[in-house]
């Protein structure tokens, strides 16, 4: 198992990592806009200023992986982005709204 481990990391580069690293990021954003459950807890908590720093820290790991991606692969990224966008500015608005 430790062989395969070893293996599997030896194969990935940066380019990979940061991929993996975005969509962390992407999920993280659901999570804190309590759109989706944390996976571990189950429950869902919303989270305005977590979702933001995980938005932007997801929108700049697109821009270094811009050059890289397949033009599918990248639109699918940024179609995930502008979604999520979209839906912090609709629980901001409604946040604001409740307050």
């Amino acid at each position: 198992m430790r062989e395969e481990q070893e293996t599997l990391q030896a194969q990935m580069d940066i380019y990979d990592l940061l991929g993996y690293t975005l969509s962390l990021y992407i999920t993280a954003g659901w999570q804190a806009l309590g759109l989706i459950p944390d996976p571990l807890s189950g429950k869902t908590r919303l989270a305005l200023e977590e979702a933001k720093i995980a938005i932007d820290c997801a929108e700049f790991l697109a821009g270094k992986l811009r050059p890289r991606l397949e033009p599918e692969t990248l639109r699918e990224y940024e179609r995930q982005l502008r979604d999520l966008k979209l839906n912090f500015v609709t629980k901001q608005s409604e946040n604001r709204t409740e307050a």
